[in-house]
């Protein structure tokens, strides 16, 4: 009898997993497979371990095999779509909070998890094999879908994305942004001379960022401070500037650099006038400050040009941003209606042209859309305006404009472990990292 009654409960709770999972997914065909389960649970009509089917041992012992790995593989590739997925941090544009080599989970559940536009694709492998092909085809492709998750993105979350500016790609240069090298070089030098591959947005390069914007904010930077709405935001206790660090004659030592934890690979010195370049939060500053043989330490600022520096959004001589100096700026909202103009048109171009998929177009001085004359152009998704923590060293929102709301992947909630970047695992482990919560 108690048996029995495990088996009730055992397809009672499978059953309401299964359920709720096809409709929170919109699958809901898949809801009669329920009968599978009360089968395996309950009635036991159908011999699921095959050994009624009098099959050869070893070919009987393969089949169950290659059910478990299917299962394994169901199960995992399910997990990492909709609940949790690994990242390693690839770079140092969001120290100190996080540090290149830390390896951390990003919960899709926080946002909602968004369903794969290529379904055609190789699991496990994001864009790329081995062998550097494409691990994906596009003969098949799915319209933007996100399920309901548990919250929206806050200022302050350190959200996971796909880089806005990688749905072009210079294969030579895997590294390296496309658009930048165009503005560099020339869109007809980079396509004439090197091979060049497109992503769609779910196979574009996955980054990490800090949300410092909402939609519908309005964001300015002035001197390197960051408003939003008017007030001031506050610096996070690790976050990073970049800072000249005068000495007497002699370059900092390294059991000095060494205790501070900063990497020799990130300092640069100039011998002629004992003058280092580093990149410190306010604490490793007050602790230099300390040292004798430091004569004075000052945070850089980027100046303002009287040219335009193109490489800063929105890329156009209408608007002599810097980093530092920045804005003021309006993200884009659902349903805002924007008025176009010439001038303001290079804030809003990938909008129109790229995200939101319509035919952009100037012609005699007039604004086209899909053929049309347009005075106006109605936003149709969520933007975001994104920073990392290392602010003199981070490749974001300054540099290439906003985040769509299709884009987003998830929220960075935990540092599952840590290696020290080109060292071993046990060597470059970094044991106070382990299991540590992300802010």
């Amino acid at each position: 009898m108690e048996r029995v009654v495990w088996r009730y409960l055992g397809f009672f709770f499978s059953g309401l997993v299964w359920s709720i999972l096809c409709i929170w997914v919109g699958l809901i065909f898949l809801l009669p497979l329920n009968l599978v389960l009360y089968d395996l649970f309950i009635t036991r009509y159908v011999d699921w371990s095959l050994r009624s089917y009098r099959l050869p041992r070893r070919l009987q012992l393969s089949i169950e095999w290659i059910f478990v790995v299917l299962l394994a593989l169901v199960c995992s590739f399910t997990i990492k779509l909709l609940f949790l997925e690994t990242y390693k941090i690839p770079t140092p544009s969001m120290e100190e909070t996080l540090l290149a080599g830390d390896y951390i989970f990003v919960s899709k559940l926080a946002y909602g998890p968004r369903l794969p536009e290529t379904p055609l694709a190789i699991p496990f492998f994001h864009n790329k094999l081995p062998s550097g092909k494409k691990s994906y085809s596009e003969k098949v492709g799915m319209p933007y879908k996100r399920l309901k998750g548990f919250s929206r993105v806050k200022r302050g979350d350190i959200i996971v994305f796909n880089f806005p500016e990688g749905d072009t790609m210079v294969v030579q240069y895997p590294g390296q942004n496309y658009y930048s090298l165009v503005r560099q070089y020339g869109r007809d030098y980079i396509l004439s001379e090197f091979e060049i591959i497109t992503h769609p947005v779910d196979k574009r390069e996955n980054y990490i960022k800090r949300c410092m914007a909402l939609p519908g904010d309005t964001l300015l930077i002035t001197e390197g401070k960051v408003r939003v709405n008017g007030e001031l935001q506050g610096e996070l206790p690790l976050q990073k500037f970049k800072y000249y660090v005068s000495t007497r004659g002699e370059p900092l030592p390294d059991r000095l650099l060494d205790s501070l934890n900063i990497l020799k690979t990130t300092v640069t010195y100039n011998p002629v006038n004992s003058l280092h370049v580093l990149y410190l939060t306010n604490e490793k500053v007050e602790a230099l400050k300390s040292y004798p043989q430091v004569r004075s330490i000052s945070r850089y600022m980027e100046p303002t040009l009287s040219f335009q520096n193109q490489e800063i959004f929105p890329h156009s001589s209408n608007y002599r941003w810097t980093g530092d100096n920045f804005g003021p700026l309006r993200i884009p909202a659902r349903g805002d209606t924007i008025q176009l103009t010439l001038q303001n048109l290079p804030l809003y171009k990938r909008i129109i042209s790229t995200y939101e998929k319509n035919e952009l177009a100037v012609r005699d001085g007039v604004i086209h859309i899909n053929g049309k004359p347009a005075d106006h152009y109605v936003i149709q998704m969520d933007y975001y305006f994104v920073m990392g923590d290392n602010h003199h060293n981070s490749a974001d929102s300054r540099y290439w404009g906003f985040v769509p709301e299709d884009h987003l992947l998830g929220k960075a909630v935990l540092v599952l472990f840590s290696v020290k970047p080109d060292s071993p695992f046990i060597g470059g482990l970094r044991k106070e990292r382990i299991f540590r919560s992300i802010n």
